[in-house]
């Protein structure tokens, strides 16, 4: 059998550039059209400043004298870019500005208790600890929470468009993308759940520095009592 080399060598070269051509394809030499917009997103993860009031309660809290009302609550505002071309528009995630925290915590203390009585000080005591320890919690899952956020800021790819009027709905889109990212929904929902869950213990008497309190009266009415006998 005679081989036409001429022949065998066209094929060969066809067959190189067939696969140069899917090895090129298969490693993202072509890129899309919106590749080039694709960047790590810039991330401003703040805790939210928040005060505490105190009111009254409408009712007797015995036997608690008091109780702290915690509020979480997390915060996304997205900044979304876009490019035209002449040709068509590419829709990305430019920035992220989220804020999470707490709302203003309330403390409420019995109305039996006058501001500036022992009862009073001891229960506001008490009340102020669990809000530090609320804090502190939000302070343990904070660089998580950046960190999922970044990452999930990281995974939304830009957006080809080709017409006009489709542009807003991509910005929703791309929105929603960033708002339903189920890691970052898990630890956002995470530290709601155990501070919620934490709030809901947080009735608890300050026995020992009620204790105190009651224990001085009965120390002063005793003198009183003393007193008056002479």
């Amino acid at each position: 059998m005679r081989i036409n080399i001429k022949n065998w060598q066209n094929v060969m070269v066809k067959n190189i550039f067939c696969f140069l051509f899917m090895f090129l394809c298969s490693c993202g030499a072509w890129a899309g059209p919106c590749d080039e917009y694709k960047h790590d997103v810039k991330i401003n993860l703040e805790r939210a400043k928040s005060d505490f009031n105190i009111v009254p309660s409408d009712r007797d809290l015995w036997p608690v004298g008091g109780f702290i009302k915690v509020v979480p609550f997390y915060q996304l505002k997205p900044e979304i870019g876009y490019m035209f071309n002449g040709k068509y528009y590419c829709v990305f995630l430019n920035s992220v500005d989220a804020t999470v925290g707490f709302r203003d915590f309330e403390i409420v203390i019995d109305k039996k208790y006058k501001s500036g009585s022992c009862e009073y000080d001891a229960v506001l005591g008490h009340e102020k600890h669990h809000m530090a320890d609320a804090i502190h919690a939000l302070d343990l899952v904070f660089d998580d929470v950046a960190a999922g956020l970044q990452n999930a800021a990281n995974e939304i790819e830009p957006i080809y468009v080709e017409n006009t009027d489709d542009v807003p709905y991509k910005f929703e889109e791309i929105q929603n993308k960033l708002i339903q990212n189920k890691k970052l929904k898990s630890l956002v929902d995470k530290f709601k759940e155990q501070t919620t869950r934490d709030a809901e213990h947080l009735d608890g008497t300050p026995d020992e520095h009620l204790e105190k309190c009651h224990q001085e009266k009965m120390d002063a009415a005793w003198e009183k009592y003393y007193k008056n006998k002479k």
